[in-house]
């Protein structure tokens, strides 16, 4: 007995009378009965499901990776005989929650979050990437200074006229002192002339 159980049997009931007595007497039979099983052994697997989402793209600003775990166990029976093993069902299902991305100054990431993931025992593990991207610059550039525009002459409004002060070669005068001379001077011949047209008038 203490063999079988060695190599994973299980005894149930051996059968053997308390009494019995065994002989040379090959003309009686003396039989008694063993029942034997395969031993089970019960165990509990256990399994982690992990959930990464790895920022990248931000230089010195970009985030840590973020990390999270779920648990799931079941029971386990094993044959001790033949070593084939029974499964049970994995606990109920888990769920990781949403994880918005992290919002950093200049940058903007390819994706707002990462949605709520809901795992069971047979999941694989989920991994994620969020890459952050630049922004593109919003400082405003300065136009050049425009050019005030010339005010509109009204209608009926006479124009200034700007006389640049130009001295003449020869005299050191003023454009403006001489144009002033030269007026004075034709003012003096048409007087001239008037008073010589009204003599001429009296003498005829």
């Amino acid at each position: 007995m203490a063999d079988y159980k060695k190599h994973g049997y299980e005894l149930v009931t051996d059968g053997y009378p308390a009494d019995l007595t065994f002989d040379n007497d090959d003309k009686t039979a003396q039989n008694f009965t063993v029942h034997l099983k395969h031993q089970n052994i019960q165990s509990t697997e256990a399994k982690t499901v992990t959930e990464t989402i790895h920022y990248q793209g931000a230089g010195n600003q970009t985030p840590a990776d973020h990390t999270a775990s779920v648990n799931f166990t079941r029971s386990v029976s094993t044959d001790a005989v033949t070593g084939e093993k029974t499964y049970g069902n994995w606990s109920a299902n888990q769920s990781f929650d949403a994880v918005t991305s992290p919002e950093l100054k200049g940058y903007t990431a390819d994706k707002a979050q990462i949605d709520k993931q809901t795992v069971n025992g047979d999941s694989k593990d989920l991994a994620f990437t969020v890459t952050y991207t630049k922004d593109a610059s919003t400082k405003p550039v300065n136009p050049s200074q425009p050019t005030t525009p010339a005010k509109p002459v009204q209608a009926g409004q006479a124009v200034a006229t700007n006389f640049v002060d130009q001295r003449l070669p020869q005299t050191g005068e003023t454009d403006q002192q001489h144009m002033t001379l030269s007026g004075l001077l034709l003012l003096a011949m048409s007087s001239v002339l008037g008073l010589f047209g009204m003599t001429k008038q009296r003498k005829e």
